[in-house]
Parts: C-alpha cells; sequence; structure tokens
C-alpha cells in the first residue's frame, strides 16, 4: 500500500526489519528485492506520490510537482543548476530513458584506485540482466528517432565522428516527447511503475510525502529513522519514526550526504559529501530553415561518444547529447531580453539543441548550512573548462554540418555563428561561471565506495564502515565519475547490494 501524507492524520510509530529512504533507481530496486526475500520493508519517499492521470504536461505544474527545489537546485554561487526529482519514483519519473550499462573500464577503474572487490563487469552481469529485464529495456526503433535526433547523427556522419542510437526502457512509446515532465501514456518504464509497484506487492509499506530529517544511532547501530509528514508544500503537518533493523539510504547524492551530516553518523573517514562530482554539461543551439519540432518524439535517442575513449583513459572524455526544452525551461536558458530573446524563441520550431557533457575530474562538495540544507559547491576545473570549449567548437560544427543557418552559444552576451566563422571566438570566450548556462543531472560520489576506510564511506557491498546495519545504495557512491548515463548502473549496484543483504542478513542483524 502506498499511504500519502494527506492520509496521515496522526503522528506515525512504525517498526520493521528495514527501512529504505527515497524510492528513485536505488532505494526502489532495494526494497522491492528485499521485500520479494521476506523482509518487512517501510519505504519512505519525501516527494509525493503521483500517476498518469497527474501528468498534465504543462510545465508550470510538473517542475514543482517532480523537480527538487522546483527545478532551481543550485550551486552556492548559482552557476550551475542542478535537476534531480522529488517524488514516488525519483529521478526515473522525469530521465530521457538512457540505458548503458557500467563501463567496464570505469569498473576495472573503481578495483583499481578504490579496491572494490567482486564487482568485474562479469559479476555484474546478474544484476544488469535482472534490472534490464524489469525495466524492459530495447533498443530505440529506427522510425522513433526523431528530426532533432537525425540533424546530429546527420552531421557527425558527415564529419566521420561515431554515434550510437541508444538502448532505452519504455514500452509501446507514443513518442509524445513529455519524458521530462513526467510520461503521461505509463510507457516510460520508471521506478514508478515497475519497482515500486512490485515492493508494494511484495508487502512493503511505501510512505510518500514522508522527508526524513534524522537517522538515530546508538551503541554502534542505527536504531530509527525520524522525520516529518509533510503536505503539499512541503510543510511538516505530522512526525513519523520508524524503527528498524536496518537502514538503507538512498536519498540522491545531495541528499544523502546532508542526512548524514545532520545526523552526525557514518562519517569516520570525513569523506561523507566530499568528492561530488556533477557531470555537468552546456549547450548550443542551432537554427535551421526547416521545421525542427524537435519538442515531438523521442527526446535522446541519438548518443555522440567520438570524445570519450575510456578504454584508453578512463579519467577524461565527454559525450555530446541531444537536447531539447519545453517553452519556459528553454527561454531560461537562452540570452537577451526584450526583442531579442523574442527573436531567438520565435525559432523555437527551428531549432536543434545539442549539449557537451562532461565525465568530470572537478570535484566539489556537499556540506549543510545552519538550518540544515544542502550547501552545493562546485568548480569546473581549467583542464575541463579547456575540453567544454573543445567541445563546444564541435557541437557547432555538427550542427553546420547538417544544415543550420546559424548557432548559438547561450553566453550573457550571445555569440551568434554562421557558416564559414571562425569557431576560435567560442575559445575567446571560454567557460567562465555565470556567463553561460551550465546544468546538471547526475550528481554522484558523495559517499563513495572503497575498501579504505579512511578514504571511503562505504564498502564495495555499499555497508558503511562505521555502522553495520547502515547502507547507502544511490549514485553517491560512484568512486568516481561514471562517464555514461547513470540509471542502469544505480539500480544494477542495489540490485547486487540487496541481494547481499538477502545472503548476510543473519550476521547483519546479530
Amino acid at each position: 500500500m502506498i499511504t500519502k501524507g494527506e492520509q496521515i492524520t496522526t503522528d506515525l510509530n512504525l517498526t520493521a526489519e528495514v527501512c529504505v529512504i527515497g524510492s528513485g533507481a536505488g532505494g526502489a530496486v532495494i526494497a522491492k528485492e528485499l521485500a520479494e526475500g521476506g523482509r518487512d520493508v517501510v519505504l519512505l519517499e519525501q516527494g509525493g506520490h503521483y500517476t498518469k492521470e497527474d501528468f498534465t504536461q504543462r510545465e508550470d505544474e510538473m517542475m514543482p510537482l517532480l523537480y527538487e527545489d522546483m527545478g532551481q537546485r543550485m550551486t552556492v554561487d548559482q552557476s550551475i543548476v542542478i535537476l534531480q526529482g522529488r517524488n514516488v519514483g525519483g529521478s526515473t519519473v522525469h530521465n530521457l530513458c538512457y540505458c548503458f550499462r557500467t563501463p567496464q573500464p570505469i569498473l576495472e577503474k573503481w578495483k583499481r584506485e578504490d579496491g572494490l572487490v567482486d564487482m568485474s563487469y562479469e559479476q555484474m552481469l546478474p544484476s544488469f540482466e535482472r534490472v534490464e529485464k524489469m525495466l524492459k529495456v530495447k533498443e530505440i526503433p529506427e522510425e522513433q528517432v526523431n528530426k532533432l535526433n537525425h540533424k546530429i547523427r546527420e552531421g557527425c556522419e558527415k564529419l566521420g565522428y561515431h554515434g550510437l542510437v541508444s538502448k532505452h526502457n519504455r514500452e509501446n512509446c507514443t513518442t509524445s516527447g513529455f519524458c521530462l515532465l513526467g510520461c503521461p501514456f505509463d510507457a516510460k518504464q520508471s521506478m514508478l511503475i515497475t519497482y515500486v509497484p512490485a515492493a508494494d506487492k511484495a508487502g512493503a509499506r511505501i510512505f510518500a510525502n514522508c522527508p526524513v530529517e534524522k537517522i538515530i544511532a546508538q551503541a554502534g547501530r542505527v536504531r530509527a529513522v525520524e522525520g516529518n509528514v509533510v503536505d503539499a508544500l512541503h510543510r511538516p503537518r505530522r512526525k513519523f519514526r520508524v524503527e528498524a533493523q536496518l537502514v538503507v539510504l538512498s536519498a540522491g547524492a545531495i541528499n544523502s550526504p546532508q542526512i548524514l551530516l545532520k545526523s552526525a553518523i557514518a562519517n569516520g573517514s570525513g569523506q561523507v559529501g566530499k568528492n561530488l562530482h556533477l557531470h555537468p554539461s552546456v549547450l548550443l543551439a542551432g537554427v535551421y530553415d526547416e521545421e525542427i519540432n524537435g519538442y515531438t518524439g523521442i527526446p535522446q535517442s541519438y548518443y555522440v561518444d567520438e570524445f570519450i575513449n575510456l578504454e584508453k583513459n578512463p579519467d577524461t572524455g565527454y559525450i555530446l547529447m541531444p537536447v531539447y526544452g519545453f517553452p519556459v525551461t528553454t527561454a531560461t536558458q537562452l540570452p537577451g531580453f526584450g526583442r531579442e530573446h523574442s527573436e531567438i524563441m520565435r525559432n523555437f520550431h527551428r531549432t536543434v539543441g545539442i549539449l557537451v557533457l562532461m565525465h568530470d575530474q572537478s570535484a566539489g562538495r556537499v556540506e549543510v548550512d545552519r538550518n540544515g540544507k544542502p550547501r552545493i559547491s562546485y568548480t569546473v576545473n581549467a583542464r575541463e573548462q579547456q575540453l567544454f570549449v573543445e567541445g563546444m567548437r564541435h557541437c557547432a560544427e555538427i550542427l553546420f554540418a547538417s544544415g543550420a543557418k546559424k548557432v548559438l552559444a547561450p553566453y550573457d552576451n550571445p555569440l551568434w555563428l554562421k557558416p564559414g566563422d571562425d569557431l576560435s571566438a567560442i575559445d575567446q570566450r571560454g567557460l567562465r561561471p555565470n556567463e553561460i548556462p551550465i546544468a546538471s543531472t547526475h550528481p554522484q560520489s558523495t559517499c563513495k565506495m572503497g575498501e579504505d576506510p579512511r578514504r571511503s564511506v562505504v564498502s564495495s557491498w555499499c555497508q558503511s564502515h562505521d555502522l553495520k546495519n547502515l547502507f547507502l545504495c544511490d549514485m553517491g557512491v560512484f568512486p568516481s565519475s561514471l562517464g555514461a548515463p547513470p540509471q542502469i548502473t544505480t539500480a544494477s549496484i542495489a540490485d547486487r547490494t540487496a541481494h547481499y543483504i538477502r545472503e548476510q542478513w543473519a550476521q547483519l542483524i546479530a
């Protein structure tokens, strides 16, 4: 049963064998697997429970409903917007469904540098396969590659750049294009319609609108989880307390360290909140003479990997990806005022967006302020600023090669380019904070895995080095930037961790 905050009329005092915090790609998998394994599970989600009937396809209604801070979570210097989900199903409800397994060179790097055990590509295969079966992962059909993605592929093929049509987790997709605002057709196989219902069916008790404030630990063990039941505006209405034999924290790479720091637990290494990677991205826009209507069809299907080679160097590189927003989101990302901005938006239907997504070594930090809110610091290092500029030049080349009549680099003072222009103009502008929009949808690595308790927060099995019955399972446990879309990796690590907990249950609660 999924209980909404509005249905809770008194303070909650619950007991369970397992309390899972967060219902995204990590928490939903853990809850389902443990409930099916016979454990008594309580799953807590800070956001609301919404279904296809709630997804109106309106930005003004969906952004506050589905996104942390209404889609305006930012670093402290306001140079980077970080998009994260806040609802049952987490970010899988609004993501764009790219499905990539963890790159083998990254798993080898994690073993080599962080000592991870039993986590080779071959050892991860059972989890990859279980997750992909549950999410109905498949190749995107050629006929569902929309015109925007076709333009990017056309440019790459003319220039000899390697790319591919990716896999995704949609079933009977209507190609309406509103993936970012929640799927009103239940085609997207998000946690909301796969793992969460399966956890519910297996007996897990699921509570929405229940943000966790504190995890209570005594005598070297986690004892309880406390927080508030909130209303639709996130105002506290009741309190809850869940006493559990084992706790799994899966609140995401920003909120998980926030909860640990507020609780003053599991930080013997001093690494909680450090090592933040963002996969930061910058976009360029090409304007064509023909109609593109990029807001129809699957938003992202083509994937340009010409400029990342993890086998050769697992520490650097960038991906080029199609991107398209809806009118309000697009308007906030594009520069100019008055007539200048209006002219840009008049070309909305003839515009192709492409972004540079960085496999970043730049590292930030999550702290908590005096009010217990996350304070996110991150600066793109000098080397990656150069790589961004290089990637932006390649984006412009691709757009022009596929027929763009002009290209916009959306600096505060807009840079317009025409075919044949010297692209070194991008080099001259560079990438300086607050001069061009930077966004992130993949925060990671703030509670990293590792076998050295002095340099990591959890073990190879996502078990806290400090508290035997505390596990963390979200993108925060990645030891480094992943360098690929993270949905399948997050879910597969959660699947692996759940099976470990099932097998080791007696020892974990002893």
